[in-house]
């Protein structure tokens, strides 16, 4: 396949998938809003999956990407959280009350965060739109301040912030905290009870931990915290640099097992929780991650192909994992995030391998996502051996994989 003419075929096809899932109005208060819900069946505006959204935006309308940050943003609380999941225009749906993490049905959002990507897409979104300069400089604020919040709220001193739900890390069925969880990992039943005990405390992290709550140092919300920093730096944020270098020293001397050559979560008893998912490799997009240390990440486990370079790479959960499971076992879908293939990995993960100089592997991996959104269609997440697309779509999130095409197309 011609990257080329993948792209010419990408866009027509992203195109429509964003179009389709893209949303305006105002509330009853008379805030606007324009966003992109990832599928029908999810209409609410999704915190990473706009940041997502708003990078492929950007390749085809900046003037939609920034509407969709800005949107974002716009649903900042006074104290800085930009919550999980916003519900513009809507109450919390009855049917879902008892699994948001809100406090009231009244609630506008969740109490709760996600991969805290939006420094970097704020500033892929400001490079790619020239026609308005300045762009860059108004997300400055509402992104420091929402890093803020993160750092009082949730910062354990070294620049490291912790989650309280396995939600919160973005992969919400991660096999990652089955150990600490046990018959409380989500979605079993007893995660309910995690959920309400959160809410008994208004999702206030010092109180879980003060109450032997779960907690853990996840690797993914750690790494997008410091990519955002480096996106704040790009933005023009005098002390971003310094911070991004500091959350990335912390995740490397904290979260990096030398002797496994991967970053692992620390449960709530402070000890790594040794499982490989695409978390373990999500460091390799920061700039200032040592070479040595990324480049074991790609070739002792990226590029492994009984691991994580499966026909359509790559999957959640490394294939060597016991909890890997890769798709359908008769009629039954499988538990996402524990081994199908998930577009959300495929940019950060071909960040660093640009910047390694894997050329070759990276030309690979994003033919390889091409032929998988021809052979399936944007979807929600894929088996990593057929290419089966699984759970909702259209799914607009995975049109990122146009974004990951013109990054290739642009170092060839």
């Amino acid at each position: 396949m011609c990257i080329a003419a993948e792209i010419r075929w990408m866009r027509a096809t992203a195109r429509a998938a964003l179009e389709a899932g893209w949303r305006e109005g105002v509330t009853a208060s008379g805030v606007g809003y324009r966003y992109t819900r990832p599928a029908p069946r999810y209409p609410e505006q999704f915190f990473w999956d706009s940041c997502f959204h708003a990078v492929a935006w950007s390749r085809l309308d900046p003037a939609r990407a920034r509407a969709e940050l800005r949107t974002l943003v716009a649903a900042q609380r006074p104290d800085g959280l930009i919550g999980h999941t916003v519900f513009w225009g809507r109450p919390v749906r009855w049917s879902r009350a008892h699994l948001y993490n809100v406090v009231s049905r009244g609630d506008g959002a969740t109490w709760t965060i996600q991969p805290p990507f939006l420094g970097w897409a704020w500033a892929e979104v400001a490079a790619r739109s020239p026609d308005d300069p300045g762009f860059a400089a108004e997300g400055i604020a509402p992104i420091a301040a929402f890093h803020e919040w993160l750092e009082r709220e949730r910062g354990d001193g070294d620049g490291l912030v912790g989650i309280l739900q396995p939600d919160e890390s973005g992969m919400d069925a991660s096999p990652a905290y089955d150990r600490p969880l046990g018959l409380r990992a989500h979605p079993r039943p007893g995660f309910l009870a995690v959920v309400r005990f959160n809410r008994r405390r208004r999702y206030r992290y010092r109180d879980v931990v003060a109450d032997g709550g779960f907690h853990a140092v996840d690797v993914l919300v750690n790494t997008a915290l410091a990519l955002s920093w480096e996106g704040l730096a790009r933005l023009g944020h005098p002390a971003a640099r310094e911070r991004a270098e500091r959350v990335t020293r912390s995740l490397v001397d904290r979260l990096y097992d030398r002797s496994r050559g991967l970053f692992f979560a620390e449960g709530p008893d402070g000890r790594p929780l040794h499982v490989s998912t695409w978390a373990a490799l999500a460091p390799l997009a920061l700039d200032g991650l040592p070479d040595d240390i990324a480049r074991r990440l790609v070739d002792e486990h990226l590029l492994h192909p009984r691991r994580y370079w499966l026909p359509y790479p790559v999957p959640s959960t490394s294939a060597e994992e016991r909890t890997f499971r890769p798709g359908r076992i008769g009629r039954v879908a499988p538990r996402y995030w524990r081994g199908p293939t998930w577009l959300f990995s495929t940019v950060p993960l071909l960040i660093g391998m640009l910047r390694l100089g894997y050329r070759d592997a990276a030309t690979d991996l994003v033919l390889r996502t091409a032929r998988l959104v021809r052979r399936s269609g944007f979807r929600e997440y894929y088996n990593p051996y057929s290419g089966e697309g699984l759970g909702a779509g259209p799914f607009a999130t995975s049109a990122i994989a146009l974004d990951a095409l013109e990054r290739v197309a642009a170092v060839s």
